[in-house]
C-alpha cells in the first residue's frame, strides 16, 4: 500500500491543532468568561466537546463565527 492509498482525515481535523479555551475566547471577544460559557450552553457557539464538561473552541470556527455576525453599516452613516 501506498501513502497516497492510506485515507488521511480533512484538514480542518488536523490532530496537533491549538484548541481555545472560554477563558482565551472571552478575552478574544472581550465579553466575560461566563459569557462565552453561557453561549456554549445554550449552543450559540460552535464549541468541540471534551468528555461530559469540558469544551474547547477551534480558533477558525470562532473566526468564522464572528464573520457571520459581522455587520456594515450602510454607507453615508456614522457610529
Amino acid at each position: 500500500m501506498h501513502e497516497s492509498d492510506v485515507p488521511r482525515p480533512p484538514d480542518r481535523f488536523r490532530t496537533g491543532e491549538r484548541l481555545l479555551t472560554a477563558v482565551q475566547v472571552a478575552e478574544l471577544l472581550a465579553v466575560p468568561k461566563t459569557r462565552v460559557w453561557s453561549m456554549s450552553r445554550r449552543g450559540e457557539i460552535p464549541t468541540v466537546r471534551i468528555g461530559r464538561r469540558e469544551v474547547r473552541y477551534r480558533p477558525e470556527d470562532i473566526d468564522a463565527w464572528i464573520a457571520r455576525r459581522t455587520t456594515s453599516r450602510p454607507s453615508g452613516t456614522q457610529s
